[in-house]
């Protein structure tokens, strides 16, 4: 015999709750496709060497930082990777890293002479 459930001899199993497909994911076809591209390291690595380089060592890193961010700026370009505003602002921190650093150069000059 069976019951309304369609279970023989009167066993008390019941269908998990949430019916069919609980948990199941979504068909495809909903959202961006692939999502953004992450950014990449160079990127990072840039816009942190360009940030360090205002702070601590402002001669060295921020032209690490330019390099990097223009090579992470031309990959994000052809599409090999994300993190183009990242790149951006590693760029531009490390050319205001590097104008700092050439201003703090002229003004120790101008000093050294001056004292002359």
């Amino acid at each position: 015999m069976t019951d309304q459930a369609g279970i023989a001899d009167g066993t008390s199993e019941t269908p998990a709750p949430g019916g069919p497909g609980y948990g199941a994911q979504p068909p495809a076809g909903y959202g961006y496709p692939g999502g953004a591209p992450l950014p990449s390291g160079k990127a990072t690595a840039s816009m942190v060497l360009g940030i360090l380089g205002l702070v601590l060592i402002p001669i060295i890193l921020p032209i690490i930082a330019l390099c990097l961010g223009i090579s992470a700026k031309r990959m994000a370009d052809r599409g090999q990777g994300g993190g183009r505003g990242q790149a951006v602002a590693g760029i531009v921190m490390g050319w205001v890293g590097v104008a700092f650093a050439l201003l703090g150069v002229i003004v120790a000059t101008v000093q050294a002479i001056s004292f002359m």
